[in-house]
């Protein structure tokens, strides 16, 4: 049974402070959709930038000369084309953990990971400022499941489209 109401020790912001508060009070969901990692030499264009502003999650990470997007897979192939020999992943599922989390918070991303990696579920991890995520590609999402069940319970289910929840991390 997941817990009501901010996590203990708070201050009743709903921002976990600490570990045992973020592991006590953890929901976590799959994102509807399928998305898409793609990376490429050289700076985002714009275009390439356009295709983050959808509903959904999405993120850039630009560092070595490369840029990385994490992306809605309908928009994949406009920004493969864009850059001949981008190196591509298809099929990911989008895992949000929706309690969010101080920056003090320690620990979480190798507990989460570290049973993942346990159960032979190859992952990425990305991080907002309240929240972390995990994207699976879709022949590993059941066993990634059954994983965060065990150490979480049930997924939650979505929140309504827009819905951002409070601040934090």
């Amino acid at each position: 049974m997941q817990p009501q109401g901010p996590p203990p020790g708070s201050g009743g912001s709903g921002i976990a402070a600490s570990l045992a508060e973020a592991l006590a009070g953890m929901a976590w969901e799959v994102e509807p959709g399928r998305f898409a990692l793609v990376g490429f030499q050289g700076p985002p264009g714009p275009d390439d930038l356009a295709a983050l502003r959808g509903a959904g999650p999405a993120q850039a990470v630009r560092e070595g000369g490369e840029t990385t997007l994490l992306l809605d897979a309908a928009d994949l192939e406009a920004v493969a084309a864009r850059h001949p020999g981008a190196r591509v992943e298809r099929d990911l599922r989008w895992i949000r953990f929706r309690t969010a989390m101080g920056w003090e918070v320690t620990g979480f991303l190798a507990h989460v990971t570290g049973a993942l990696a346990a159960a032979g579920v190859p992952l990425g991890a990305v991080c907002g400022f309240s929240r972390d995520h995990l994207f699976v590609a879709e022949p590993h999402l059941a066993r990634a499941r059954g994983v965060l069940e065990g150490l979480f319970g049930p997924a939650a289910a979505a929140p309504p489209e827009g819905a951002g929840g409070p601040p934090g991390r």
